[in-house]
């Protein structure tokens, strides 16, 4: 590799952190899959199924003058398809699909974010999103996630802008709804983007397996199963 046996252990060492990998004697072994950063499109093709049935459990989760962060994940757009008309939500993203989806919609207000465009996602990031994020109260951050680890109680994304952006919409929220369907569980990915406690509910499909179920519960969040009928 033409590199030193400093510059190795340095990055051993900070990939080791992110949770990709163990160091070992002599060596590393890998934690698990490892979630790199995908284009929106192709992310949108996988696990339909279970995101619209997820959105749809989310979506029965909101009070009437509720507002929420949705995020900039196909899960939130899927649950921007599928909010109720009547119960005068206000919607806060920087996710220009989710937008787009409320365009006209009677009983939705929409503020979008501004921000730097992702380069693979339709998505308003940087600075710029953060500080209008850091300026908003909202009653519900409602997250998606490229990845989750139910042992250690933390959900990742493959983008590091955008775990600043969902860190930040749950530190402004009264409460945070992370969707992540079950192909996701059992993986890490670049950024934590927020660890599950008693404020948290996560909604994900019926596939989950009893040990991640189990570990789900031990971290204090509520934890909804949506069926696909």
């Amino acid at each position: 590799m033409h590199v030193t046996m400093m510059t190795i252990r340095r990055d051993l060492a900070s990939m080791e952190k992110a949770g990709v990998l163990t160091r070992t004697h002599g060596g590393c072994v890998l934690q698990a899959p490892f979630v790199p950063e995908r284009p929106f499109e192709e992310k949108d093709q996988q696990q339909r199924v279970q995101k619209l049935a997820i959105a749809r459990s989310a979506a029965q989760l909101l009070s009437a003058n509720d507002s929420i962060y949705l995020d900039t994940g196909t899960t939130a757009v899927h649950l921007a398809r599928v909010l109720p008309p009547d119960r005068n939500l206000h919607v806060f993203t920087n996710n220009l699909r989710v937008a787009l989806e409320l365009f006209g919609r009677t009983g939705v207000e929409v503020t979008v974010f501004g921000g730097t465009l992702a380069r693979q996602n339709p998505d308003l990031v940087g600075d710029i999103a953060l500080a209008h994020v850091n300026g908003f109260r909202i009653d519900v951050a409602a997250l998606g996630a490229d990845a989750l680890d139910a042992q250690r109680g933390e959900f990742y994304s493959a983008d590091m802008a955008t775990a600043m952006l969902s860190a930040a919409a749950a530190r402004q929220a009264e409460r945070t709804m992370v969707m992540v369907d079950s192909s996701k569980f059992g993986k890490h990915s670049l950024t934590v983007a927020g660890r599950l406690g008693e404020n948290d509910t996560v909604i994900t499909d019926d596939g989950a397996t009893e040990t991640d179920r189990a570990a789900l519960r031990a971290t204090g969040a509520k934890v909804v199963y949506a069926t696909n009928s």
